[in-house]
């Protein structure tokens, strides 16, 4: 279902105009994460979008599949966007906007690789368990390591 204010067409069945018979005044190309979040924005500004999606149901990557009993999602095994601050809220801002917000639960770990030869690296919310676990696997590596994300975390957090 649609947020109030925007209209989803699979592209071969799009109309030229809307459903009150009013002109579009964005269309926007993907009903993909992206694409959903970009109408969303729109319409809270009181423009009126249409979204054109070529699959049968939008979600994009964080779409999914059915076949014999099971669900497959269909592309991204994570998502971020849903924090309250930094740069980890962008989804949270955005439902916000159009009044509307969501619970959700935190995964400590974030994602876990599994690895050629046994090797399973996770990676941890919290900064500091995520270099304990990859120095635990690399500790002939522990100081470039924490050079490396150190680095990297002054960089994001400036």
């Amino acid at each position: 279902m649609a947020p109030t204010g925007i209209s989803i067409m699979p592209t071969a069945t799009a109309p030229a105009r809307s459903p009150d018979g009013s002109h579009f005044d964005v269309i926007v190309i993907g009903a993909g994460i992206g694409g959903l979040v970009t109408a969303t924005q729109l319409a809270a500004k009181g423009l009126k979008p249409l979204v054109l999606e070529r699959y049968l149901i939008p979600g994009g990557s964080a779409g999914y599949f059915d076949r014999d009993g099971y669900r497959f999602d269909v592309g991204a095994s994570m998502i971020f966007g849903f924090g309250h601050q930094g740069t980890t809220n962008l989804l949270t801002r955005a439902l916000a906007a159009v009044g509307q917000s969501i619970d959700t639960i935190p995964d400590p770990v974030q994602v876990h690789y599994h690895l050629p030869n046994d090797l399973s690296v996770r990676v941890h919310r919290d900064y500091e368990q995520f270099l304990a676990e990859l120095t635990a696997r690399f500790p002939q590596e522990r100081a470039g390591i924490r050079k490396f994300y150190d680095a990297c975390w002054a960089f994001l957090t400036a």
